[in-house]
């Protein structure tokens, strides 16, 4: 696994997480882009609108740029004119065009913001997707009987605790679904510990319902991004 370049401290800080298996891989935003751009769907649209790239033109300088790259690496192949992808690239670009179901977790703090974790179920896998500082991901595939709310239950614990060492802030949690509009769950920290939910069925004024924390925190988020509270 190629080791992580040492980056300056005023970057938003990678979320904590635990020594990574050796099927990780690390992936740029441009790369992303370059494998979005294989295929063209309502999966595509949801996973370039998750992962903030929506905006961006599939024919655009990053795109090529992207392919670059990944021919460097030796990810793509060529066939006369046509270009294909293969190995970790391949499965990568088939999870991107598949993704019917997203989370995502991130703290956001007064000290520093830490950069999401994204969690993906598409047809026939599943993976999280973790963003670190200069826009580089670390894709890491996760079995397929992983219960996925149950991973981000775990995510959702490591944030807080990390929102407890630093003595507050807000750790956000939201799940996409294919046409339907996105779930938002929202844990306040307030003098290290969770204490408020801010969750659906929106309140009067059109916000989120705020209410206690009841139960552990990862619980709370997983009812409520699950529909259950």
């Amino acid at each position: 696994m190629n080791r992580t370049a040492q980056h300056p401290k005023n970057l938003e800080e990678p979320m904590t997480t635990p020594e990574l298996p050796a099927s990780a891989y690390r992936i740029t935003s441009h790369e992303i882009l370059a494998l979005l751009s294989f295929n063209s769907g309502n999966e595509i649209d949801l996973s370039r609108k998750v992962l903030n790239l929506a905006d961006l033109p599939d024919d655009s300088d990053l795109v090529r740029a992207g392919i670059s790259t990944l021919n460097v690496r030796g990810s793509v192949r060529r066939d006369g004119e046509e270009i294909a992808l293969q190995g970790d690239a391949e499965i990568i670009a088939r999870i991107l065009a598949s993704g019917h179901t997203w989370y995502q977790v991130a703290r956001v703090g007064q000290d520093q913001s830490a950069l999401p974790t994204y969690v993906v179920e598409s047809v026939g896998a599943k993976a999280a997707l973790l963003l670190q500082p200069l826009s580089e991901y670390i894709c890491v595939p996760l079995r397929e009987d992983a219960e996925l709310l149950e991973f981000v239950g775990q995510v959702v614990d490591g944030t807080v605790a990390d929102a407890e060492k630093v003595g507050g802030g807000l750790v956000v949690s939201q799940k996409w679904v294919l046409d339907a509009e996105p779930v938002v769950a929202n844990l306040k920290v307030e003098q290290g510990k969770p204490t408020l939910l801010a969750a659906l069925p929106l309140a009067d004024d059109g916000q989120l319902t705020v209410r206690e924390l009841e139960g552990s925190p990862s619980a709370a988020v997983t009812a409520a991004l699950s529909g259950q509270n």
